[in-house]
């Protein structure tokens, strides 16, 4: 096999982990964007969604360093436009929704639809990536902070939708894995947005709402199939995670009142959290400490007019002005109820074969 091939290949393997493991990458080469004139549309598009992943993971570490949303946004920006151009590359047949109509489990032609369904969901994974700490936190000016949650709502809808596709065609497929991980992360996604929208003025999203709701319903209804066939505990806790956000989610359309406080780690200890069963935090990458806290108790006549999703953020501008955003891990979900495992997937502690529960681990980390 070509030594280059070789390379490349783990180098994508590498900063595919990265990101679904908050790791930092093994290495920024990037030379392999150099050599596509040799390689057919798909091999080009795999190499430069490679070099992307790399950009995301920098703009992640310099976002440590420096504290600076300008810095951030215009790397952002940079790194959508690519993207968008890598899209635009391969042609529109490319891009069809996922079709496995008339295809057998393990027959070539569903190997290579399942392969452009994981580039799908690879590039729209990225999308998230990119845009999740900018949607969620509200950085930047109204219409930058727009675009990121209507990127992120929309990239997590072709995910949900292809994880559908794939999971109803073949649930024993073990080759299905990277897509039940961004299917996990998508279904998360568009929920918080959706709680987010409930303290806007227009909710852009209350047409959408009955038919995502509809979607992530048939995905956790796979993803109960997919965990009672292969006693799947990781396939079971992500449904467990997603259908507390769902109730969440239900009580702030039906009128409760839920508080969004955005703040460092140091001042939302699990403890505290363990000790409110009202209380959920979550940990979104770059962005800080997310706890969502119940105020009031189910509204029985519907969406009040005095219920509000409030965002509060703590004093995170610089003393010449410039923007703040606090360091967080990754997503992380505490629940008195549920017995999460605590997760720190360090380098030295855990191998290729434990990735699934590694990266769940690193999605609900105590």
């Amino acid at each position: 096999m070509d030594p280059a091939f070789m390379w490349f290949r783990i180098v994508y393997m590498d900063r595919y982990l990265s990101l679904l493991l908050g790791l930092p990458q093994g290495t920024t080469d990037k030379s392999m964007a150099l050599t596509l004139q040799n390689e057919t549309p798909l091999g080009k598009f795999e190499r430069q969604l490679a070099v992307i992943a790399s950009q995301i993971l920098e703009r992640n570490e310099h976002s440590l360093k420096d504290n600076s949303f300008t810095n951030h946004f215009a790397m952002t920006q940079s790194i959508d436009t690519q993207l968008l151009e890598v899209s635009r590359s391969m042609p529109s047949s490319f891009w069809r929704p996922a079709n496995f109509q008339g295809l057998t489990p393990g027959s070539p032609d569903a190997l290579l639809e399942t392969v452009r369904l994981s580039c799908h969901v690879y590039y729209n994974s990225l999308l998230i990536q990119l845009h999740l700490p900018c949607a969620i936190s509200g950085m930047g000016s109204h219409t930058e902070y727009e675009y990121s949650k209507v990127t992120c709502v929309n990239a997590s809808r072709e995910i949900l939708t292809r994880f559908i596709a794939h999971r109803t065609f073949n649930p024993m497929s073990s080759c299905s894995r990277p897509v039940d991980f961004f299917a996990f992360l998508a279904a998360m996604t568009i929920l918080l947005t959706y709680l987010d929208a409930y303290c806007e003025a227009t909710n852009f999203l209350a047409h959408q709402r009955l038919g995502d709701r509809a979607i992530l319903e048939q995905v956790l209804d796979l993803m109960d199939i997919v965990s009672k066939m292969d006693k799947d505990a990781m396939t079971q806790k992500s449904a467990e995670v997603i259908r507390h956000l769902l109730d969440i989610e239900a009580d702030a359309f039906g009128g409760v009142t839920y508080t969004r406080t955005i703040a460092e780690e140091s001042q939302s200890t699990p403890q505290e959290i363990l000790q409110n069963e009202k209380e959920l935090c979550l940990h979104i990458p770059y962005l800080g400490s997310i706890k969502i806290a119940r105020q009031t108790p189910p509204s029985v006549t519907g969406r009040s007019h005095d219920a509000e999703f409030r965002l509060e953020q703590p004093n995170i501008t610089t003393d010449d002005g410039s923007f703040i955003y606090p360091r967080l891990s990754l997503i992380e979900e505490h629940q008195s109820q549920m017995d999460i495992p605590t997760i720190t997937a360090g380098v030295d502690d855990w191998a290729f074969q434990g990735v699934d529960m590694a990266f769940f681990d690193s999605l609900t980390k105590e």
